[in-house]
């Protein structure tokens, strides 16, 4: 079988077939689309669902195959229950000297975090706090899993992705992109942690989605050509009004740790306990834009809220605009573990 793995309209009212690797797959629809990335709902020989993403990169272009290799590459880097895991990937060379990255993952029925957030708001109820915590605690594991990592280099990785003549491709993975400005240590940072990032597994499992926005986690912006590189990677890969301060403020010698997914995670708590994020709210009672509300930390709790105190804490622990006042994953789980417990008992 040929390594292309091309999407194919057959005759009549046969299903559209995708191969990967050898192995076909029926397409069942399509989910969502953005950019030069296309997701597909499939179905593999054993009646289990897929999701595909493709990826077009015009002409072998860097700038869309590298941020596409690299998700590939950090879906194989963590092994945790609570990140997505990559089930199989190719890279096809096409006739016209274009490049496609496809991308076989897990599909998640019951839909992502903010599909649940939306369930209720349009039902007016509201996620229970002891499934907010649960939610909390179970995405806090994965962030401990990606900001701890202790994993090799990425060579090994990359090799195991590219078949075929793409052995000498790994040149791809060397562009301007955020590692550009990191160290070389091995924790990593998520980057784009919201719930439309989180998805729920059939056993109701928060699982970490969407690791194209994930780099090393220490990134020092030491140029002004480093500084707009970053601000044109973050207006691409960050949703603002979860992305912290620092990120969406950034300067000229600026430190970006992994504590940016701390602010995204209390903006997530905040989110399943409010129905939207604390700088979008502020925004819609105040009129400030999401940008001030943000590198000011400026936000308010709901008057009258029935939500635990600890709970309301651990947003306010999060949302520190400094990010050295924020807890690590590690302190983070310890009080959302506590918290779950009094809940249970």
């Amino acid at each position: 079988m040929s390594v292309l793995a091309a999407l194919c309209c057959c005759a009549g009212f046969k299903p559209s077939i995708v191969v990967v690797n050898g192995q076909k797959y029926e397409i069942q629809k399509l989910l969502g689309e953005g950019g030069f990335s296309f997701v597909y709902l499939i179905k593999a020989p054993s009646g289990e669902h897929l999701a595909l993403k493709k990826t077009r990169c015009p002409f072998g272009s860097i700038g869309t195959i590298s941020p596409a290799m690299k998700e590939v590459i950090n879906y194989k880097r963590f092994q945790s229950p609570y990140i997505v895991q990559l089930v199989d990937s190719q890279v096809s060379q096409e006739k016209d000297g274009s490049k496609t990255v496809y991308i076989l993952l897990p599909y998640f029925s019951r839909g992502s975090l903010q599909d649940e957030i939306d369930r209720h708001l349009l039902n007016c109820t509201e996620i229970s706090e002891l499934d907010i915590v649960r939610f909390s605690v179970g995405i806090a594991r994965g962030l401990l899993c990606i900001h701890e990592s202790n994993v090799n280099d990425d060579a090994e990785v990359t090799y195991s992705i590219v078949s075929g003549s793409y052995h000498d491709d790994t040149s791809l993975l060397n562009d301007l992109e955020l590692d550009t400005f990191g160290e070389s240590q091995q924790s990593y940072a998520h980057r784009d942690l919201k719930p439309a990032n989180v998805m729920i597994s059939p056993e109701g499992m928060p699982v970490i989605s969407d690791l194209g926005s994930c780099s090393r986690a220490v990134l020092e912006i030491s140029s002004r050509q480093g500084l707009l590189q970053f601000q044109e990677w973050s207006s691409e890969h960050c949703t603002p009004a979860f992305t912290a301060p620092e990120i969406v403020d950034a300067q000229l010698k600026s430190v970006i740790t992994e504590k940016c997914d701390i602010w995204s995670l209390g903006c997530t708590i905040y989110a399943m306990c409010f129905g939207i994020s604390p700088f979008e709210r502020e925004e819609q009672i105040s009129g400030a834009s999401t940008t001030y509300a943000i590198t000011t930390g400026k936000y308010t709790i709901p008057r009258g809220t029935h939500r635990n105190p600890k709970l309301i804490d651990i947003i306010h622990k999060c949302l520190k605009v400094d990010p050295a006042e924020r807890p690590s994953s590690s302190d983070l789980l310890t009080l959302l573990m506590d918290l779950q417990g009094e809940l249970v008992s």
